[in-house]
C-alpha cells in the first residue's frame, strides 16, 4: 500500500515530496504494482455508467481541444504518453486521429482496450521521447493524463516534449488540482485534518492552476485555457457527505460525480464544456486539464 506523506517542500513554482523514492523503486512500483493492484484511477472493471463517464470526459476534453485548434482532428497525429487503459487512444481514434500510446506497462490497455495494442508501445516515457527526438518525430496533439505528478523532474519532461510537438500543435496535461483554493478552504475550516492528497510513492509533484501556469510559461509554453473535471471535493464541505472523515461516503460521492457529468453531457455537451472551462478558469476541479501551445 502507498504510504501517506504530508511532508512536502517548495520546488520552484510547485511542491514536491521531501522524501522522494528512488528510480528503481518507482520503476518496480509502476511496472508490477500500480496497474495490477488498481492504484490511482485505474480499476479492475467498470460499470456501464462508469464507461459512459470516461467517454463523456474524453469527449469534453476533445471538444475543448478542437476549439483551440480550430480545425477537425482528421489525420492528426495523437500521442498519449502514459496511455494507461487506452481509453484516450480509443476516443481520439474514433474522431479521426492517428494514435500512438506509450506506457511502462501494457497490462491495463490489454485488459480494457486490447484492439489498441497495435498502436501501443511498452516503454519508459523518457526513453521513448529521447528516441523520438533522435528520429525527429513530431506529433500534432500530445496528451498526458495524470502523469506529470508521478515524475521526478516535471520541468525536464515538459522541455523534452517541446521537441516532439509540432509548432502549431497542442499539449494536453491533466493533473490533480492539489492545494487548490477549495483545498485551502477545507483545511482552514477544519473540514479535513491534513492534505490527504499527498501520497507516496504515487505522487511526487503537486500542482494547481497557479503553479502550473507559472511553470509552463517559464519554460516556453502558453497556457490557452484550463478545463476542470467535477469538483468532487465539494462533498467535503458538508459534514454529512465528507468522505475523508467517513470513508463509507466515498462511493456515494464517486457515483454522484458520474451521474452528474453523464446528465449534463446528455443535456448539452457544448454547454457542459463551457461550464467546466469556467470552473477551470477559477481553478476549481479535482483535476485540471491545461491546454498548452508553444510560444
Amino acid at each position: 500500500m502507498p504510504m501517506k506523506m504530508t511532508s512536502t517542500k517548495k520546488y520552484k513554482e510547485y511542491l514536491q515530496l521531501k522524501k522522494i523514492p528512488s528510480p528503481k523503486e518507482l520503476e518496480n512500483y509502476y511496472k508490477n504494482i500500480y496497474f495490477q493492484q488498481t492504484k490511482g484511477a485505474y480499476q479492475k472493471k467498470y460499470s456501464s455508467d462508469e464507461v459512459k463517464y470516461i467517454i463523456n470526459n474524453l469527449g469534453i476534453i476533445s471538444i475543448a481541444a478542437e476549439r483551440v485548434l480550430r480545425m477537425p482532428f482528421t489525420n492528426k497525429l495523437f500521442l498519449d504518453l502514459g496511455a494507461g487503459e487506452g481509453w484516450a487512444l480509443k476516443h481520439f481514434h474514433s474522431i479521426g486521429c492517428k494514435v500512438t500510446g506509450v506506457d511502462i506497462s501494457g497490462f491495463a490497455v490489454k485488459k480494457f482496450n486490447k484492439a489498441f495494442l497495435k498502436c501501443f508501445i511498452e516503454a519508459d516515457l523518457k526513453k521513448f521521447i529521447s528516441k523520438a527526438i533522435k528520429e525527429k518525430s513530431k506529433f500534432d496533439i500530445i496528451n498526458l493524463t495524470n502523469v506529470i505528478e508521478h515524475v521526478f523532474e516535471p520541468e525536464s519532461l515538459l522541455l523534452s516534449i517541446k521537441k516532439i510537438l509540432n509548432k502549431d500543435g497542442l499539449l494536453l496535461i491533466t493533473f490533480p488540482n492539489d492545494f487548490s483554493p477549495l483545498h485551502q478552504l477545507l483545511l482552514k475550516s477544519n473540514k479535513i485534518r491534513n492534505p490527504f492528497w499527498v501520497v507516496s510513492p504515487d505522487h511526487i509533484s503537486y500542482f494547481n492552476k497557479k503553479s502550473f501556469s507559472k511553470l509552463s510559461k517559464r519554460i516556453g509554453f502558453q497556457p490557452v485555457q484550463f478545463l476542470a473535471d467535477f469538483p468532487i471535493d465539494l462533498f467535503l464541505l458538508n459534514d454529512y457527505s465528507n468522505y475523508i472523515i467517513d470513508k463509507s461516503k466515498g462511493k456515494q460521492a464517486h457515483f454522484s460525480r458520474i451521474d452528474f457529468i453523464n446528465l449534463i453531457c446528455k443535456l448539452d455537451k457544448q454547454a457542459s464544456v463551457d461550464f467546466l472551462l469556467k470552473l477551470g478558469e477559477i481553478g476549481i476541479g479535482r483535476n485540471l486539464t491545461a491546454y498548452l501551445k508553444l510560444k
